[in-house]
């Protein structure tokens, strides 16, 4: 288990997350890669595979565009974004990536309270309240959905999406969330997000090594 750049949150001591996730729908954007990758490797591998199985035409064009934006999607997350994990949502290569963050938090105060706040619940800066809804899976209970809508300092309106949920067990809250300025883009996603949520457990850390 890698750890990365909390900015300024605390990972949790107890927790971590197994993830069921769809492998035709979902590219896992890890914060450590395979043995002898780096990202421009690692991206360009998983470019081709993704290409050469999808059934569509393609050219070398194709593969170094999906290249750069894995490659760049990578960049831009850890130590920017706060989360421990991350996959890219491609069901379909004619779509833009969209990256999905998982963050692996310790439990902290009031549950409600602090999945709110990691969901955004109470934005000031959202153009109309959020949206804020229970999402229960079978494996994580109930917990928190919340979509919001705010503006860019361009004045480009875009949505962002949370799902939280606490693990009284392993003194864990977890954090799904996205976000796009392609509102349709977003929508689309959001039936394979939860099928990711539900396929998601907390599970302990010593399950890790066993």
């Amino acid at each position: 288990m890698s750890e990365p750049t909390s900015l300024g949150g605390l990972t949790s001591k107890k927790g971590w997350v197994r993830i069921g996730y769809d492998q035709q729908t979902w590219i896992p954007s890890l914060p450590a890669f395979p043995e002898g990758y780096d990202n421009e490797s690692y991206a360009a591998e998983v470019a081709q595979i993704w290409w050469a199985k999808s059934g569509l035409d393609y050219s070398p064009v194709d593969v170094a565009r999906l290249r750069a934006m894995l490659a760049e999607i990578h960049r831009s997350i850890y130590g920017h974004i706060p989360c421990h994990l991350a996959f890219i949502h491609l069901p379909d290569l004619r779509l833009m990536p969209l990256a999905l963050y998982v963050g692996v938090w310790q439990a902290q105060g009031d549950a409600t309270e602090q999945l709110r706040m990691l969901c955004h619940a109470a934005d000031p800066d959202a153009v109309e309240p959020p949206v804020v809804e229970d999402f229960t899976t079978e494996r994580l209970g109930t917990g928190l959905r919340v979509i919001r809508y705010r503006n860019r300092p361009d004045g480009t309106l875009y949505a962002g999406l949370g799902y939280a949920w606490r693990s009284a067990e392993y003194e864990t809250d977890l954090l799904l969330s996205a976000s796009s300025a392609d509102l349709g883009r977003l929508q689309r996603a959001i039936p394979d997000i939860e099928e990711f949520a539900r396929a998601t457990s907390v599970i302990s850390q010593a399950e890790l090594h066993d």
